[in-house]
């Protein structure tokens, strides 16, 4: 077990020391050489950092911010990665405490320690597919809180106790005690703020045009909190919401999370030199003062997730919301029964492009298409199959259609519209023949007709629309071409402009 002579263990310079690499966590790829030199060297400065910034022995042992880090970063990867990454972390550990002249058995000690509670803490919480947990989401969070920030702990802390009592080394309550909360402490902070570091949104809130709000902001926290806790007597520590705020509403979970960990260097620091509002009670009440901030910081960690649960449920809202509203609208475009455009959709379809055309000097043509005989194919075979019938013939028509610009659209009871902008005259009625084809040789049978099958008839025409010319006047001329079709014996294709009538 730790004593005071041993306690390493700091959050401010481990969190104040990581913060900046926790960046790459999502930047490297993992099971590379690069990666394993990366968290190797991260974890040294944050062992080396808890020292280095210590002075007061027993903070060591109130937060150790090493485990949370590791944590992190084995949450994110699948198991098959973890070995090396737990033996880069025990060299780095090793070799921060040997650096303040630690024993090297008691560097061994605390490096197993350190590592059972990983290990635990890991395969209670990764996921099999290798994704990082959501502590957004309450069940997580809860086997968290049980397996991560308690369950871990407890267990590296009994590890600790039977190794120091097999080698018939004295412990006291107090040195368990303090490993226990200072892991509990370390993993409670540093690993959901780690976590909630994301590759995507770093590279938006540090893209150009962004990144100096983003720089300002967290200047703008570190600064702020290097202020208040340098104030003694004066507990303005509240001042520090609203910049945090500040920073979850302009720079999202992972700005926020850099924030908190920019506030907590200074916080920490101060707070062990007996500066700042947490440093309000002396001599042999110094623990109390840093469980209060200890409190502060959680806090501030809830204020995160909570603050960025609900942006993020309004942010889904927003998505399902703006998503039901385009269904609906092209719903509005649909007709139900064949999966066409409806007439509502034509109508605007043929009024946008009856202008576009104007302004560009293009034609537009139309198809009007009826099928034959329908109302007799209702009464022999039932409206049902009619639906089934239409809904055939809709099909040939829309695959029909040679460029993403054409309209196909129910028209109305069985009749259909086809809009071709751009259209000459001679290819609306090639395409209306071969249509005509199509349909025959679909062989849709229709007992009620001389043929024997379902056929159709089609009326074309085209205009070249000009302010002298009514968009009305396109709809008129096909609809004559498709009576005429139908006077003279239906199964055919009749154009406005070669009738005699």
């Amino acid at each position: 077990m730790q004593d005071s002579s041993s306690d390493s263990n700091l959050p401010s310079g481990g969190i104040v020391e990581g913060s900046p690499q926790g960046r790459g966590i999502a930047c490297l790829r993992p099971d590379s050489i690069s990666h394993y030199t990366y968290v190797f060297l991260l974890y040294l400065v944050v062992s080396w950092g808890g020292n280095a910034l210590t002075r007061t022995p027993a903070v060591a042992d109130i937060i150790w911010p090493a485990n949370g880090l590791l944590l992190a970063f084995m949450l994110r990867l699948p198991r098959r990665s973890w070995f090396a990454y737990v033996a880069a972390s025990i060299v780095a550990n090793v070799i921060a405490h040997s650096y303040f002249h630690f024993p090297i058995s008691q560097s061994l000690l605390f490096s197993a320690g350190n590592t059972v509670e990983v290990l635990v803490a890991g395969s209670l919480l990764s996921n099999s597919d290798g994704t990082k947990p959501d502590l957004a989401k309450f069940d997580t969070l809860v086997r968290f809180v049980f397996f991560g920030v308690l369950l871990a702990p407890l267990a590296s802390s009994a590890f600790i106790e039977l190794i120091m009592i097999a080698l018939r080394q004295p412990t006291t309550m107090l040195s368990v005690t303090t490993w226990f909360i200072g892991d509990v402490m370390g993993i409670a902070v540093v690993t959901p703020l780690v976590l909630a570091i994301d590759k995507n949104e770093l590279m938006a809130i540090f893209k150009p045009g962004k990144r100096t709000e983003t720089f300002g902001i967290l200047f703008g926290l570190a600064a702020l909190s290097t202020l208040v806790f340098a104030m003694d007597g004066l507990p303005v520590d509240f001042l520090l919401i609203p910049a945090l705020l500040l920073a979850i509403f302009r720079l999202g979970s992972s700005g926020s999370a850099i924030g908190i960990i920019l506030i907590a260097g200074p916080a920490v620091y101060m707070t062990e030199r007996f500066h700042g509002a947490f440093a309000l009670v002396r001599a042999g009440m110094f623990v109390h003062s840093i469980f209060i901030l200890q409190c502060f910081l959680c806090v501030a960690l809830i204020l995160l997730y909570s603050v960025n649960s609900a942006l993020k449920e309004r942010d889904r809202l927003q998505e399902a919301v703006t998503a039901a509203f385009y269904e609906a609208d092209a719903n509005a475009g649909l007709d139900h029964l064949t999966g066409l455009a409806n007439r509502r959709f034509f109508d605007k379809q043929l009024s946008r492009e009856w202008q576009r055309a104007n302004r560009e000097r293009l034609n537009l043509s139309l198809l009007i298409i009826d099928v034959d005989r329908f109302k007799l194919y209702n009464d022999h075979y039932g409206h049902p199959a009619g639906d089934k019938c239409l809904r055939k013939v809709a099909a040939i028509l829309a695959q029909s259609a040679l460029r993403a610009t054409d309209v196909v659209a129910r028209y109305g009871g069985e009749e259909f519209a086809i809009l071709l902008p751009g259209a000459s005259l001679n290819m609306a009625s090639l395409l209306a023949e071969r249509i005509r084809q199509t349909v025959i040789e679909a062989q849709l049978p229709h007992a009620a007709d001389p043929k024997g099958i379902v056929t159709i008839s089609a009326g074309v025409a085209s205009v070249q629309p000009s302010n002298e010319t009514e968009m009305a006047t396109l709809v008129e001329r096909a609809d004559r071409a498709l009576y005429e079709a139908k006077n003279r014996g239906r199964d055919r294709v009749e154009t406005w402009s070669d009738a005699g009538w």
